[in-house]
């Protein structure tokens, strides 16, 4: 085997973990990302287990519908250029304690956004209880509510599956940006039920996070299968026999963002009723 030959071989194995958690953070199955990127299922299979060469251009075809820089699915080291090259190189190199600081520095309020106000945003994948526990505290908070992906179906005029369908990812998130800001400007005190990728989007949960004081719902992985399949809905993990362990993957590929949160609440332990005390209790520390 040919040095180059190796070093792309290498690259293959290690670009697999990459597309496979890039499409599990964003929610969208094997066959979904196979219908808008037009690869084959068969050929995602082989290329999330390392065993294949992507081209150029199949690479950025499926960078592309899922909404994210061809370069982030590259091995590390694949920054967009020199500056981002370097920028990245330094802070690998960071201690902990400076680079925790460098993070709160990041998430610092941007200029003229108004800041966190009394806004609460509940993240988490779905099956957490966003919406039944969101609608709850907004009524004890006596808050108006707000679940963005019902705003962003409302603003579209059909619903979010259409969406993606005809016009992908991409115009999802600017929905869901417009969403946002709306809500935003117009209401200094909410409840906001976020939808579960939208850690897929970073600038985007950026934004989230700078502004809303943000609470992570947890639960075990059959909690949340067992609340999606009485919705009668297993989007996105699919209706086959691997959808546990889709539901797992997605888990793993979003926690260390959820974990972004300013609190997290685990809905597992107790009753719906003791989980909203909680809950309650929780959001109030953050009022003014």
């Amino acid at each position: 085997m040919t040095k180059t030959s190796a070093t792309i071989m290498d690259s293959s194995v290690q670009m697999g973990p990459r597309i496979r958690a890039a499409r599990a953070k964003a929610g969208v199955t094997r066959k979904q990302l196979a219908a808008a990127s037009g690869a084959s299922e068969r050929y995602l299979a082989l290329l999330e287990a390392g065993s294949g060469n992507p081209s150029v251009d199949m690479l950025g075809s499926i960078a592309g519908s899922l909404d994210m820089a061809m370069a982030d699915l590259l091995p590390l080291g694949g920054e967009r250029g020199e500056t981002e090259a370097f920028a990245a190189g330094m802070m690998r190199r960071l201690p902990k304690e400076k680079l925790d600081g460098l993070i709160q520095w990041m998430q610092r309020p941007l200029p003229g956004h108004g800041g966190k106000a009394n806004r609460i945003a509940l993240i988490g994948l779905r099956g957490a209880g966003k919406s039944s526990l969101g609608q709850e505290l907004a009524t004890r908070l006596r808050l108006p509510f707000f679940e963005i992906s019902k705003e962003v179906e409302k603003a579209y005029g059909g619903a979010i599956g259409l969406l993606i369908e005809m016009n992908g990812q991409a115009a999802l998130r600017r929905y869901e940006a417009e969403v946002l800001e709306r809500i935003c400007r117009d209401h200094p005190a909410a409840v906001i039920a976020a939808p579960g990728a939208i850690v897929a989007d970073g600038p985007l949960y950026d934004v989230l996070l700078q502004s809303a004081h943000s609470i992570w719902l947890q639960a075990t992985p059959q909690d949340h299968m067992n609340r999606v399949v009485a919705q009668g809905d297993l989007r996105p993990m699919g209706n086959g026999r691997g959808a546990m362990d889709d539901l797992k993957a997605i888990l793993d590929s979003r926690s260390a963002d959820y974990g972004r949160a300013q609190a997290r609440l685990d809905t597992s332990t107790q009753d719906f009723a003791r989980t909203a005390e909680k809950l309650e209790v929780l959001a109030r520390s953050y009022l003014t």
